[in-house]
């Protein structure tokens, strides 16, 4: 098997477990917790084919997206929600085209990487909202109130109880999830086996 079919198949194995996470991580309530961002931007930066690149992340919450909403309570597809998927899933491939532009892939850039990427989802999505509900006035002042809401401050101690802040720690751990197990099969995969001697 050529080596770009085997990257390939790997690299589809461990975009799949990210539908996995996500639908794991609603069903337990850690809304946003989840391995979306973190596949958008490990597509970005690792794999070669860039389209393969862009439509995994989208293929990843499309596919959690129909599950969610056919077998949990999470209804994804309904009324004014429609519009704010474009901002969602226009997100996903804007920290997928960032991912394509960083050109290291080591442990401190994967993490400001991820921060940062979270960050950048909580703002283009926050807008989302402003723009396609009626939630806030769509003043400037309603679009303050729309980024306040969603800023990451603990609520009743509960760590895992703000979107924004959930985000970028889904991001954080999930990279390293998907990054490590990258590296671990690379080293398995792609390096012959030493002859003992």
């Amino acid at each position: 098997m050529k080596k770009d079919t085997r990257e390939n198949i790997m690299i589809a194995v461990l975009i799949f477990l990210a539908i996995i996470s996500r639908v794991i991580t609603n069903n337990l309530q850690l809304w946003n917790f989840n391995a979306i961002g973190a596949s958008a931007l490990f597509g970005g930066m690792m794999i070669r084919n860039k389209r393969l690149a862009y439509l995994l992340p989208i293929l990843t919450l499309f596919l959690s997206d129909l599950f969610l909403q056919f077998f949990t309570n999470v209804q994804v597809f309904y009324g004014a929600y429609i519009g704010q998927l474009f901002f969602v899933y226009g997100a996903f491939l804007f920290i997928t085209w960032i991912a394509t532009r960083i050109k290291k892939a080591d442990a401190l850039t994967i993490l400001i990487a991820s921060i940062g990427t979270g960050v950048t989802f909580f703002l283009i999505t926050n807008l989302g909202t402003f723009l396609t509900t009626n939630m806030y006035p769509h003043t400037f002042s309603g679009l303050i109130a729309c980024y306040a809401a969603g800023i990451p401050f603990f609520k009743q101690g509960d760590l895992f109880s703000s979107f924004a802040l959930n985000g970028i720690l889904g991001n954080i751990f999930f990279s390293a999830v998907l990054f490590g197990a990258w590296e671990l099969i690379r080293q398995i995969s792609f390096h012959p086996k030493k002859q003992l001697a």
